[in-house]
């Protein structure tokens, strides 16, 4: 194992690694354009050029492997003058049309001219104008006089996405990004390309000139389109998500997430229903929170267990799950239940996965833990059921199921949106959707994931478990927690699954089903992200 001095610091690491990331380790930053740890290595940008006594010229320390002996130097006088004449010569061309540029907040050029250079430009002559607002798919558009060259959307897209959309044309000033003639960058994962960027050559056409980026609030959630269960951060403005960005997460999805998920906050920012329903001498009326939740638990007490249909839903928090698995093993003990959610669709070897709802795993863990048997959507005929109640809007009900449904006498939905179950509904108690609490899902390999709120609910819109524990309440059951944090505690102890875990521990990256106990060495288990620059 080598042994080597960065900036006087000394460290030993296995042989074969990069200045670039013996550097990381120190802590010491060496700036970079075209270098992403998630892809293979190019070199070309020539901005991460160190000094080293091994070699007479400097070396592009994202390239060069360390050696036994070496010494390098990240801020000397010449490597200075170097980083400066680099980003002189990437910014010769360059339109320096921040002011009016998407990036602008969130751009590694402006960073490192700020840091590394901070020197007006010595151009006389007109600059090289390249294509502008260039359409290369669906959801990326290319400013082509803003590309630095550095590769990276080519090379996610040969090396990720599997899909080779985009190449190099023309030579030396003129060369641009683009894509093969009469082809789109349209592969499922072209998003990407977008967040690799390192400046504001490619935009997303659907945040381009939404929102700037210094007034997005953030959150760290999950994706819920499929098991998957992509970490993403949500971006808001005015309490509104404006886009999803994937987050690292080793475990699940590395660096990415597909286009599907990214675009899907769109759907739920339309037709959601807020307000609760109550059935009155037959006719549903505007009701309060707490006068559904009493109708609700007054039909099910009629119907008595044996004549109560739950339709539980794979878009729940573990939480959620939990509080409701309590109200079916105490007060409905017997009730018949159903696992709902989407239909299976298409999937890849890549990320997305044939199950599209979020937390299936997860429901199953905790309902099997608890004894409460699942049977599938499919088996729901409705027949000698007096009261349905039904979680979540978005199930895979044929039309002769929903017809069934139609003839069940209470009807007891929570829901988001209004969909064909909440025309159904005699009784209706709007839910929060996934961005609007805190919780955590299991992926379809058993990586348990903690999310934060990222936008703040509406008053009459409660969880479902919220709801579950109430109704429990109301039917005698003790049943009762004031917060995520405490049902997960709770749940640790009770699913052999989760034992061991904690909400803090779950960290960054989650925890394996299984997996739970506490990491030999103080802090979260996970190790921290490689950085983006």
């Amino acid at each position: 194992m080598p042994t080597l001095k960065i900036d006087g610091q000394e460290i030993t690491v296995d042989r074969g690694t990069t200045i670039l990331q013996a550097a990381m380790q120190l802590g010491i930053d060496v700036p970079t354009f075209c270098y992403h740890p998630g892809l293979s290595i190019a070199a070309n940008c020539r901005m991460c050029l160190v000094e080293t006594n091994k070699a007479p010229k400097p070396l592009p320390a994202c390239h060069a492997q360390v050696m036994d002996g070496m010494e390098v130097q990240t801020q000397s006088e010449r490597i200075k003058k170097v980083r400066a004449a680099v980003l002189e010569f990437i910014l010769l061309n360059h339109p320096v049309d921040c002011p009016i540029c998407d990036q602008a907040g969130e751009c590694v050029l402006q960073d490192h001219y700020f840091k590394y250079s901070a020197e007006p430009s010595r151009l006389t002559m007109k600059k090289v104008h390249k294509a502008k607002a260039k359409i290369l798919g669906p959801d990326v558009i290319l400013d082509a006089e803003r590309c630095i060259l550095c590769t990276r959307c080519i090379r996610f897209c040969d090396e990720v996405a599997k899909n080779s959309q985009l190449e190099m044309m023309q030579r030396g000033e003129k060369t641009e990004i683009t894509t093969f003639p009469g082809k789109q960058l349209d592969n499922p994962y072209a998003g990407n390309t977008v967040d690799i960027c390192p400046v504001g050559a490619l935009t997303s056409r659907d945040f381009r000139f939404k929102t700037r980026v210094w007034l997005l609030q953030s959150a760290e959630s999950v994706c819920p389109e499929c098991a998957r269960g992509c970490k993403i951060r949500i971006d808001t403005f005015e309490n509104v998500p404006r886009r999803y960005k994937p987050v690292y997460n080793p475990q699940v999805n590395d660096w990415w997430m597909c286009d599907k998920g990214r675009l899907s906050y769109r759907d739920y920012l339309d037709g959601r229903m807020e307000g609760p329903l109550a059935t009155v001498n037959g006719k549903r009326a505007l009701s309060t929170v707490a006068q559904t939740v009493e109708a609700a638990a007054d039909a099910l007490q009629q119907a008595g267990p044996s004549g109560v249909a739950v339709i539980a839903n794979p878009w729940w928090t573990n939480e959620d799950a939990f509080l409701v698995a309590q109200l079916l093993t105490g007060p409905l003990r017997g009730a018949k239940v159903y696992l709902g959610g989407r239909a299976e669709g298409e999937g890849d070897d890549i990320l997305i996965q044939p199950d599209k709802n979020p937390n299936t795993r997860g429901v199953r863990t905790i309902f099997e833990a608890a004894g409460v048997p699942l049977q599938p959507l499919a088996a729901f005929t409705g027949q000698g059921v007096k009261a349905a109640l039904v979680f979540g809007d978005e199930h895979a009900l044929t039309e002769a199921q929903q017809t069934a449904l139609s003839k069940v006498p209470n009807r007891l939905v929570v829901g988001q949106f209004k969909r064909p179950v909440w025309e159904l509904a005699t009784v209706f108690m709007p839910g929060r959707l996934h961005w609007e609490k805190a919780g955590t899902f299991t992926n379809f390999q058993g990586v348990v994931q903690r999310m934060d709120q990222a936008v703040k609910a509406a008053a009459t819109c409660k969880s479902d478990g919220w709801y579950a524990m109430k109704i429990a309440q109301r039917l005698g059951s003790q049943v009762a927690f004031s917060s995520p944090l405490s049902i997960f505690t709770a749940l640790a102890k009770a699913v052999p699954a989760f034992a061991g875990m904690d909400w803090g521990r779950l960290g960054a990256h989650g925890v394996l089903l299984g997996h739970g106990v506490a990491p030999s060495t103080p802090g979260d288990a996970p190790v921290s992200p490689p950085p983006v620059p």
